[in-house]
């Protein structure tokens, strides 16, 4: 049974609860409808796949690639599973086919796991804002995307508790926000770690392990994108620049030139895809990335 929670361009995020019949013990093939990315919230379910078997707990990660082959079976006297899905529209799959032909999406492995990075998603997507909503999801959708087949997992990072993972992503979170809203200010790094009531080392480690890139790289992300969105809507280069927060106008066409393929000031003349870029707005040489995933 589903359970809308969100709808937008670019993904549908609901509730799979089970219905009256009782869980099925013994292990049950089904075939993936869908590429998605999915959260345990609540008990467990065991996910099988080829000559593999994960336990999906509260917190864990697993994906969907259509066409792919599960097994899913539950253990005797635990309560049927909630999972909280994420599915992909058609314009993000092509979205995701056009901007990233390299990533070899049904190559992943479908469990993930409790990674930091994804909870605090998951944690954000209960406070993503009621005005806006639909804009506010596809921003959350896109992030997700990026967290999962584009940002390596942390090798040796903590598993954080919940109760640790709330108190810290309170403060992240309230960092971000100021990176986003005020992306054109200068920003230091002690600053914003003492406006959240952190360490400067504290806070550096913990935003890159729940964002899954350094305060100064993801700031770069925002002001890279609101460049763009200028050019787009026929802002000059050079307003487009300082308007962003850079100070070095060579420095920026420079830079732009790579993270994007093109110069600032080809913007206007590029075809439709391109205009229509949301996944390689977000990342510095995507398409290097990608090819050593």
């Amino acid at each position: 049974m589903e359970v809308g929670l969100a709808k937008s361009d670019l993904a549908d995020v609901f509730l799979l609860k089970h219905g009256p019949e009782p869980p099925n013990i013994e292990p049950r093939d089904a075939v993936c409808a869908f590429r998605g990315i999915h959260f345990g919230e609540a008990n467990c379910f065991v996910l099988g796949s080829g000559n593999r078997e994960w336990l999906i707990e509260k917190g864990c990660v697993f994906l969907t690639e259509k066409g792919r082959l599960h097994q899913y079976s539950h253990l005797r006297g635990v309560p049927p599973d909630i999972v909280l899905s994420v599915r992909f529209s058609p314009a993000l799959l092509e979205c995701m086919r056009e901007e990233l032909p390299d990533v070899p999406f049904a190559a992943f492995e479908p469990f993930l796991g409790r990674r930091n990075e994804l909870r605090f998603l998951r944690w954000r997507f209960d406070r993503l804002p009621e005005q806006s909503r639909e804009l506010a999801t596809d921003e959350w959708v896109i992030d997700l995307v990026i967290a999962t087949y584009l940002q390596p997992p942390k090798t040796g990072s903590r598993n954080l508790a919940d109760v640790q993972l709330v108190h810290y992503a309170e403060r992240i979170e309230m960092a971000r926000e100021q990176l986003v809203s005020q992306f054109a200010a200068p920003h230091q790094l002690r600053a914003l770690a003492r406006s959240v009531g952190m360490s400067t080392f504290q806070f550096a480690r913990v935003f890159r392990e729940l964002v899954g890139v350094p305060p100064h790289q993801y700031l770069l992300q925002v002001r890279y994108r609101s460049a763009l969105h200028r050019l787009l809507e026929g802002a000059s280069v050079t307003d487009a620049c300082f308007q962003s927060g850079f100070s070095n106008l060579s420095h920026f066409t420079r830079e732009f030139k790579l993270r994007f393929g093109h110069r600032p000031s080809s913007v206007r003349t590029w075809p439709q895809q391109l205009r229509r870029r949301r996944l390689t707005a977000q990342l510095p040489a995507i398409r290097g990335r990608a090819s050593q995933s």
